[in-house]
């Protein structure tokens, strides 16, 4: 794979940008996430907006740490590429270029390994990293990329199976028969999951672009500044146009409110932000498995 020092500068910085855009879009997801149980008189205000914000960056974030890792396509610009580039063109660019420092080729393998096909009994085979990646692809793919058809009905036959098994345990003559199955969860990554793979992206880079004596080109991001930027957006929601709901009379309004601890206010939201739902799709789940 040859290729010019110069193009592999240009590959790398491109990298270094898609992990601090990652970064970003993350850090603003957790922050409103967790903003909403620090700050509950605006969610309170634009919980859609709140809600569907916060989803929309996690699932940007994803998708910008998937361009760093997938390297599945020929002309990608991932981790593994620049690993393949560098152990390609190293000793041409060290005859042309003395500033540049001496390979550790056994590090250099060891940051190689994490993307070839690997077995268990490689010395650098690392299992926990290798399905980070693998549930980091599973959730783009089926939740973003495009939506899996078990994650769109899975409520609804969580819902059945809860039905179903109440129903065995009041009539006598079913109580024998096994109970079913709940629907299989998506696994997701969790925050300091996806900080794991960001911060490995990022040591490589930081680890070649110093051995070539060249410093990567810094982003400056102002995370916190435009997080209570969209924190006054969001108020700026109350009211508007939203559509009245019908007016019939019926005996049950089904609506409930209610004030919760905060401790357990964050108890819920993180299991309800984890399912990928809101947290009130989350308390009816749980209040219809209750019932």
């Amino acid at each position: 794979m040859t290729a010019t020092k110069e193009n592999f500068v240009d590959m790398v910085n491109f990298i270094n940008i898609r992990l601090s855009y990652a970064q970003y879009y993350l850090s603003v997801a957790y922050d409103l996430f967790y903003g909403s149980h620090n700050t509950p008189e605006k969610y309170a205000k634009a919980p859609y907006f709140w809600h569907r914000t916060t989803l929309a960056f996690r699932e940007l974030g994803v998708l910008y740490l998937s361009q760093v890792y997938d390297g599945k396509e020929k002309d990608s610009v991932t981790i593994d590429k620049i690993l393949n580039i560098l152990a390609s063109n190293y000793k041409s660019w060290k005859r042309t270029s003395p500033e540049i420092g001496n390979l550790d080729k056994e590090q250099l393998n060891k940051d190689q390994i994490k993307f070839k096909s690997k077995k268990p009994q490689d010395q650098n085979y690392d299992k926990n990293f290798d399905g980070l990646i693998e549930t980091l692809f599973n959730q783009r793919d089926k939740s973003i990329a495009h939506y899996d058809k078990k994650e769109l009905f899975k409520y609804k036959e969580a819902l059945k199976v809860l039905n179903s098994n109440s129903n065995r345990l009041q009539n006598e003559e079913d109580e024998n028969k096994p109970p079913l199955e709940m629907p299989e969860e998506m696994t997701r990554l969790e925050k300091d999951e996806l900080q794991k793979l960001i911060d490995e992206a990022r040591t490589i880079c930081h680890r070649y672009m110093s051995l070539l004596n060249i410093k990567i080109t810094p982003i400056d991001i102002k995370i916190e500044e435009d997080y209570n930027n969209l924190l006054d957006i969001s108020t700026n929601f109350e009211g508007k146009d939203r559509i009245p709901l019908p007016t019939t009379e019926v005996e049950y309004s089904g609506s409930l409110s209610l004030q919760l601890p905060k401790s357990l206010y964050l108890s819920l939201a993180k299991k309800a932000e984890r399912e990928g739902v809101s947290l009130e799709e989350y308390i009816l789940a749980l209040l219809s498995k209750a019932g």
